[in-house]
């Protein structure tokens, strides 16, 4: 690399995508400029304490930005004087700029289009446009694009750990300026696709949230209808067990719902006896020391209510065992891992992996102390209907009644956990159950790729548009 082609700093990352990235521009349809010259206002967001109970005025997180759309289901609310919510007012249009994450999620941005009064936090980065050369739509759409996030990778930079881009870094994001009208048809492109791809996700989630019902209802397993909750109850100190008293386990409703798993079409035993094995993991060390090997160790951030198991991301950690554990540590197809610590105080423990074939086939498994491992007895139940059974156990909240908390730390209770009582119907069924769940499971994550592609395809057919079928081959 010659000093004279260094372009505004050196280092690795930067010098190199530049390049490409100049490549690229070389054909393109549109002239492009900084961003900056399109901005008329940018702003960092406010760092105050939020809450929880509602008080005051909702603000935006950077958590609340979801892959390419905003997600407030998940919402805090913070209290501010006129002044400051005047100040750090989100209007229409507005852009907004994930400014602090991951490598994947920094430089993210989305279009705010909510009604009322919203603010934003400290690390978003509002952006508002002249909308006379740039629709925010428009911006937003291009800045997801390939070539936009090598642009945000290229400007941003890694700090402990965290990847940043900061106001002045944003400005200098070039972006092709089309006449508005072709801004306008390239919108309702990706309005469309994203359209397509809600559906899709709409359907998925369909037939996931359908689980439940089926499952239950093969079972005979009819649960009490949802009320409201009493504040004040009583029970009998005979029904109290372990010495405690944990009241979510004796609310008359939560009784009521842990009762009626006990009264479907088949018989049912103690999940304690029907199993081989129950034993919780270990963290391993970092560092490679004699009687110690190496193996990838599960933990609950692996586990995906959708895929199972997500093993492939770049968090992933390797530790070394001691050898003297291996034998009870092995992972065997079939094994299913609990989470039984972790967790907060709005997020209960209790999720469920299953040990498959391509698992133990590629990987050199172990599984850290946050975890418990039990082995079934394959003679009375099989394990894929057990790890159903078990996923929608948890979906009905009855593993939030055994687990305790410490230090804001949730912990699952595993001689209650172990004692949960399972529906047996014979093997037969048990396999035809867990088939018919898989293949519902297998026709969801069909539609949510399908529902990614539409949109993949509106990008790339974009960048064709704006950089010409040269550069976007380069």
């Amino acid at each position: 690399m010659r000093k004279g082609e260094i372009e505004g700093r050196l280092d690795p990352n930067f010098v190199h995508l530049s390049k490409v990235l100049k490549e690229k521009f070389k054909h393109s349809n549109y002239s492009f400029v900084n961003l900056g010259k399109c901005i008329d206002y940018i702003q960092y967001g406010i760092s105050s304490l939020a809450n929880t109970e509602q008080k005051g005025v909702p603000i935006i997180r950077m958590g609340n930005l979801k892959g390419d759309e905003w997600d407030f289901s998940s919402l805090k609310h913070i209290e501010l004087s006129d002044k400051d919510i005047e100040t750090y007012r989100v209007l229409d249009g507005d852009l907004l700029f994930n400014r602090t994450n991951s490598k994947e999620l920094v430089g993210k941005c989305g279009v705010f289009r909510e009604k009322g009064d919203w603010v934003f936090a400290s690390y978003l980065i509002r952006v508002r446009v002249d909308e006379n050369l740039l629709l925010p739509d428009f911006a937003s759409f291009f800045l997801g694009s390939s070539v936009g996030r090598m642009q945000i990778d290229c400007l941003s930079r890694q700090i402990i750990g965290m990847t940043n881009i900061n106001a002045e870094e944003i400005k200098l994001i070039k972006i092709p300026i089309p006449p508005l009208e072709v801004q306008k048809q390239i919108i309702e492109k990706f309005e469309s696709a994203y359209n397509a791809k809600r559906a899709k996700e709409a359907e998925a989630k369909s037939l996931l949230d359908g689980i439940d019902a089926y499952l239950l209802g093969r079972l005979g397993i009819e649960t009490p209808a949802a009320t409201e909750t009493k504040k004040t109850f009583f029970t009998r100190a005979s029904k109290l067990s372990g010495g405690r008293f944990d009241p979510k386990k004796y609310v008359p409703e939560n009784e009521q719902l842990i009762n009626s798993l006990s009264k479907g079409h088949f018989r049912t035993m103690a999940l304690r006896n029907l199993i081989t094995q129950s034993v919780s993991g270990d963290w391993g060390i970092e560092f490679e020391a004699r009687d110690y090997v190496e193996r990838l160790v599960i933990r609950a951030t692996e586990f995906d209510n959708r895929q199972n198991l997500r093993l492939d991301n770049s968090r992933v950690k390797y530790r070394f065992i001691n050898k003297s554990k291996l034998k009870r540590m092995d992972l065997q197809a079939g094994d299913l891992l609990i989470e039984k610590s972790g967790g907060s105080e709005d997020q209960p423990v209790g999720r469920i992996a299953i040990i498959t074939d391509d698992l133990v086939n590629n990987y050199s498994l172990a599984f850290s102390n946050f975890i418990h491992k039990i082995r079934v007895d394959s003679r009375l139940v099989r394990s894929n209907y057990l790890f159903e059974y078990l996923r929608t156990v948890h979906n009905i909240k009855i593993t939030d009644l055994m687990q305790s908390q410490t230090n804001g730390i949730r912990n699952l209770i595993m001689r209650e956990y172990l004692s949960l009582v399972i529906p047996l119907p014979s093997l037969e069924i048990q396999e035809e159950i867990a088939s018919h769940i898989q293949s519902i499971r297998t026709r969801a994550k069909e539609l949510e790729c399908e529902a990614r592609a539409e949109v993949e395809r509106a990008k790339a057919e974009v960048e064709r548009m704006i950089l010409g079928d040269v550069s976007a081959d380069a």
